[in-house]
């Protein structure tokens, strides 16, 4: 979605077909794999993953399922997730996207985890949770941080620049929508340089508009309908596609029609919504419908207007975007209202009011699973009572046979008619459980995924917080901070992926936990290796959570005191097993060690101790100079699934 944008010349669908069909073809003949998914997801983007593109990319799946390589599955998948996003099939994309980075390895593929990242944001945009996209955006800018650029080969370089530019662009627009407009305009400067001094004109023109329209939603319409021409002049300069150059059309409409130049607005709009329209754009379609039918309503055609935004509010429903749907209910509401139709105009102002609530209410989810969960009990227990009445019908059955004989053939048609309406009924019992059962899941399952989005805007926000603070034991405070809440992000975003939503793997858990605190602690040039050797248990949140925040703080701990001087020699070995009734955790480290007990009361060594009480568990210590230390963890109360 967001990467650094190229462009294809125009082509009719024939002409497109074939240029697709000759590719599959081509690629076919090539002998690098890696290359042969290059060559069809970059065209597929290039084709800005029309749905003719869909070919293309399904070969590329195929190819990598055949060859089962991560780099392969990897950005197969990132173009999958693109198709759908352009396509507005945005549950489809995040499935995707999600897949396409549980493959990525950051060595090999630098820039894919961070555009993964930026097309997630946008799907979060168009759901309306404009706080959730920025915590994404800024997750794929820190994902951006990390890359050491002087290590980048010519190309690598270009493209990073890119990367950087269309990262910035995006924060500059969320900034702008959460009315944040000086950290929106320093975003939008700064893209905007980079892409000329790249010479990318699209991209620049791209820009401007988008600071255009900041300035249109701040009143200021002359400004705004200056940098809309400049950004159309920028576009047709770099060679844009039409659907490029046509937004900056529908901009310039909506900036004439603020200033009261109907006619010059009007012209404007017709000629972008025709041109959407024919070209099946679906979103840009409904704003210029959108767009048109406020025009409507201010010169006084009523019913211009409400044909407009009705189809607008359609389109907008069907696509699940929350803020084109309120911008064609307030059209309608206030029309309806003109023409003295009070009802409608009531039904759309209570559809704006509801579109513009939260997406997910805490509570309402919090009620539905209880109810859900009362629901499968009183059915599980009605299956219950009916199995046992009929073990005691049947017991009662060979008793009568035992006595009366001669009414055997009268009994057995009897009850086996009755046993037969039974069977029925525990039919029909039994499909409802397992729907009962389906629904909990799913909604259990959306619960982790909310919860894990949650948490990651916490992430995000401490992260935000920790680049614009200069205050160095501040500093770490904060990092510490947002690592404890990304070994709870893996916990819920695990409960998603997975099937087991109520309990977690040690083994996958501990395996990415430990990685994700090494990458995210070690800058020294020399990195401490680490040794992992986990029983695979699985656990329920109750003990995974606080376990997960121990070993967070004993590997922190020890990367930080343990080593004066990284060495190829310093290692740190993570043990995790069940010993009889108990579970044991340890960390050993062969470091400079140390004399005596700990007596600090940091909050790390505060927090340890607390979470040990909750898990009935006692940590201790055993150390000598210069010949490392081990920290034991053992814990006598868990649950294990």
């Amino acid at each position: 979605m967001l990467s650094f944008l190229s462009f294809l010349p125009a082509q009719n669908n024939l002409d497109k077909q074939k240029v697709i069909d000759s590719l599959i073809s081509t690629v076919d003949t090539y002998t690098d794999n890696y290359e042969k998914i290059r060559v069809l997801t970059s065209n597929a983007g290039q084709f800005r993953y029309s749905k003719d593109s869909r070919a293309l990319i399904d070969k590329a799946i195929s190819i990598s399922k055949r060859n089962n390589d991560a780099k392969l599955f990897a950005n197969s998948y990132y173009s999958l997730g693109n198709f759908f996003y352009y396509n507005s099939q945005l549950d489809s994309a995040e499935i995707y996207l999600d897949k396409s980075i549980s493959y990525v390895n950051d060595k090999t593929m630098p820039f894919l985890r961070a555009s993964n990242l930026m097309t997630k944001s946008g799907i979060y945009s168009k759901q309306g949770n404009i706080p959730l996209a920025l915590a994404t955006m800024l997750n794929s800018k820190r994902a951006l941080d990390k890359i050491d650029s002087l290590k980048l080969d010519k190309k690598q370089r270009s493209k990073f620049k890119g990367e950087s530019l269309v990262l910035n662009n995006a924060l500059a627009n969320y900034y702008n929508q959460m009315e944040e407009f000086d950290k929106a305009v320093g975003y939008y400067n700064d893209a905007y340089e980079a892409a000329l001094n790249l010479g990318s004109f699209a991209n620049a023109g791209i820009i401007i508009s988008n600071k255009g329209e900041l300035l249109l939603s701040q009143g200021k319409y002359e400004e705004a309908l200056k940098l809309f021409n400049e950004g159309k002049v920028l576009k047709e300069k770099g060679k844009a596609p039409m659907r490029f150059i046509m937004s900056s059309v529908l901009n310039i409409g909506n900036a004439h029609s603020k200033l009261k130049n109907y006619d010059k607005a009007l012209k404007n709009l017709n000629e972008a919504h025709n041109y959407y329209e024919e070209a099946g754009v679906t979103e840009n379609l409904t704003i210029a419908k959108n767009y048109r039918g406020n025009l409507y309503f201010e010169t006084g055609k009523h019913n211009l207007a409400i044909e407009d935004c009705d189809k607008a509010k359609s389109l907008a429903i069907e696509t699940g975007n929350l803020e084109l749907t309120a911008e064609a209910c307030d059209c309608l509401s206030k029309t309806y209202k003109a023409t003295r139709n009070y009802d409608k105009a009531l039904d759309n102002f209570q559809l704006l009011t509801k579109t513009k609530d939260s997406i997910f209410n805490k509570n309402n989810i919090k009620k539905q699973t209880q109810q859900e969960m009362e629901y499968e009990f009183n059915k599980t227990q009605e299956l219950n009572a009916i199995e046992l009445e009929a073990k005691e019908k049947q017991s009662k059955l060979y008793s009568y046979l035992a006595v009366l004989g001669l009414l055997l053939v009268l009994v057995l048609g009897f009850f086996s008619y009755r046993n037969k309406k039974q069977s029925i009924t525990l039919a029909k019992q039994k499909k409802l459980l397992e729907a009962s059962v389906d629904e909990k899941n799913v909604l259990l399952k959306e619960t982790h995924h909310r919860v894990k989005n949650s948490f990651q805007i916490v992430s995000s926000l401490l992260y935000l917080q920790s680049e614009s603070v200069e205050d160095k034991e501040a500093k770490i405070a904060i990092k510490e901070a947002e690592n404890r809440v990304r070994s709870m992000v893996l916990i819920h975003q695990k409960l998603y992926n997975k099937d087991e939503l109520v309990g977690i793997n040690t083994h996958d858990y501990f395996n990415d936990l430990v990685r994700d605190i090494f990458e995210s602690h070690q800058f020294e040039s020399e990195a401490i290796k680490y040794e992992l050797n986990v029983e695979s248990l699985v656990l329920d949140i109750e003990t995974i959570t606080p376990i997960g925040l121990i070993l967070n703080e004993l590997i922190v701990n020890t990367i930080k005191h343990a080593f004066d001087k990284v060495t190829p020699e310093s290692k740190i070995n993570i043990q995790f097993h069940k010993e009889a009734e108990q579970l044991v955790l340890k960390v050993i480290d062969n470091g400079k060690g140390f004399e005596g007990e700990i007596k600090s009361t940091s909050f790390g060594i505060t927090l340890m101790k607390a979470l040990s009480k909750k898990l009935k568990a006692t940590l201790n210590y055993k150390s000598e100079l210069n010949k490392g230390t081990e920290a034991t963890l053992v814990i006598n109360k868990y649950k294990l699934l």
